[in-house]
């Protein structure tokens, strides 16, 4: 039976509630659910329709925050790390597959009484967005997808994808590898940068106690290992909804043409590139995002008769 929880205690290597989500942000809109063996770590704020926001490879809540703030007059928001992240524990033997993660998310969102009118990914999350809307029973109003991973890799993650494979296959040695060397402000400043975003408009602090915990590294490798995108052209073509394409146009991890060609080949895609952001261009620009999505909204939801999916 699905049940809310006190936070669980860490597992040993992954981040610690009690101590690394002290000052985490939106710590008061936390709350943790277990379902199905998941202990799901989720923040809602705001009122309005219901936004599900899906995050990247890597990240977690907190690469919401800034973009929550300025959305929460117009939406109810639920942000949720995904399995393997964060403060999100998977059950023991969970394959972190594209499809093994809409299942357990769309079994999350059942439990918790949940019909999001609009979805919301950033590069993976953005897959797993499409996914849950043209393979549950999830009809949002709206998707939005930003810097989407939505094609397999090329460019820069034609390199890195097939390392993080390899690197998994050693389990935790690996990661705790990864996590000694990429940890700190500075090394991840530095990686920031080489995906094309500014350093000083990212929450370099979070993501370094996220990336100095082995835990959740081996959940980024292991999500990235088992990531198949081959069947997301013939998702997209099926999508029923509008879908807002939003990209950075300085991205250099997933190059902003993906979104061009997936706004093309969806029914009712639209692309809106921004020059000058990169990869996280929801946190170097949350404003301008935000007014993005809004403005969005309104165009094809106001339409709409009341009383269908808008709340």
């Amino acid at each position: 039976m699905p049940q809310r929880i006190d936070p669980p205690p860490a597992r040993t290597g992954d981040p610690d509630w009690r101590t690394d989500g002290r000052t985490w942000p939106n710590r008061d809109a936390s709350t943790f659910w277990q379902v199905d063996g998941f202990t799901w770590h989720v923040q809602k704020r705001g009122s309005g329709p219901t936004l599900l926001l899906l995050h990247g490879t890597g990240a977690g809540t907190h690469s919401w925050s800034a973009l929550v703030d300025c959305l929460q007059d117009s939406f109810e928001t639920i942000s949720v790390d995904l399995p393997g992240h964060g403060f999100t524990q998977s059950p023991k033997g969970f394959r972190p597959t594209l499809q093994n993660v809409r299942r357990a998310l769309a079994a999350l969102l059942s439990e918790m009484d949940v019909e999001p009118s609009c979805l919301l990914g950033h590069s993976a999350g953005a897959a797993v967005a499409i996914s849950l809307a043209t393979h549950c029973a999830i009809e949002p109003c709206l998707l939005v997808s930003i810097n989407g991973a939505l094609q397999p890799f090329d460019g820069m993650m034609r390199t890195i994808a097939p390392f993080t494979a390899r690197a998994a296959t050693f389990g935790g040695l690996a990661a705790w590898m990864v996590s000694r060397s990429s940890s700190g402000p500075e090394r991840i400043g530095n990686l920031v940068a080489s995906i094309g975003s500014d350093p000083q408009k990212v929450d370099l602090e979070r993501y370094s106690i996220l990336l100095g915990r082995h835990g959740h590294i081996q959940g980024a490798l292991r999500m990235m290992a088992n990531w198949d995108l081959t069947s997301m052209r013939e998702d997209c073509r099926r999508l029923a909804v509008p879908v807002l394409f939003i990209a950075g146009e300085n991205d250099r991890a997933v190059d902003s043409s993906v979104s061009v060609r997936a706004a093309g080949r969806t029914p009712k895609g639209t692309y809106l590139g921004f020059p000058g952001l990169g990869h996280l261009a929801h946190e170097e620009s949350p404003k301008a995002i935000a007014e993005a999505i809004v403005e969005e909204w309104d165009r094809v939801v106001a339409p709409i008769p009341s009383g269908q999916n808008t709340g």
